[in-house]
């Protein structure tokens, strides 16, 4: 019998700010209406990964796009903010290939650092705005989760902010989702 893929002690980074327990109660919330996982609990196996950006909070419906690679086979979905006018049925749709194919796409995102953007706190970077339009990402790969904020990127005055509004917009054209998309 072979075994199957290894799968490593999960590291955690998750940044001690106070955002993170408010934001992830929210993000719990819809994550679970949806059927996903924690991606906190374990580590995926070798070479598969798990992306999600959380986009809204505050008055605004919280979405979701989750980007998988499993077992080498990628698939995207977007979640879509739940309120009274939208039927269960419109809660989640599974995404077609983005137009530039899956590599290419991942490459995109890859450089325009989906995986190593700073949390907007940790190099002071937060809007300071209560309201509005906020990004959360977190990714399951390589034996690590890690998770980060930008609160209202659009406002703030830093490069890694307008390096989270690129991610979005290229989500949004990638995929099709006008409603990730952020004006910079």
């Amino acid at each position: 019998m072979t075994p199957g893929p290894v799968r490593k002690e999960l590291r955690l980074d998750v940044p001690k700010e106070t955002w993170e327990p408010i934001f992830f109660k929210s993000i719990d919330e819809r994550a679970t209406i949806a059927n996903l996982k924690t991606l906190r609990a374990a580590s995926l196996p070798d070479n598969d990964l798990e992306v999600r950006v959380w986009h809204g909070f505050g008055l605004t419906a919280l979405e979701g796009f989750v980007l998988k690679r499993a077992a080498g086979e990628w698939s995207a979905i977007h979640l879509d903010g739940i309120h009274s006018n939208l039927p269960r049925s419109e809660y989640e749709k599974r995404l077609q290939t983005p137009k530039s194919g899956w590599e290419e796409c991942w490459r995109r995102l890859e450089e325009a650092g989906i995986l190593t953007l700073p949390d907007a706190s940790a190099i002071g970077c937060s809007a300071m705005i209560n309201d509005g339009m906020s990004y959360v990402v977190e990714f399951n790969s390589n034996g690590t989760y890690r998770t980060y904020l930008y609160d209202n990127p659009g406002y703030a005055k830093c490069d890694e902010a307008k390096q989270m509004i690129k991610i979005a917009n290229i989500v949004s054209e990638e995929f099709d989702v006008a409603e990730m998309s952020t004006k910079d």
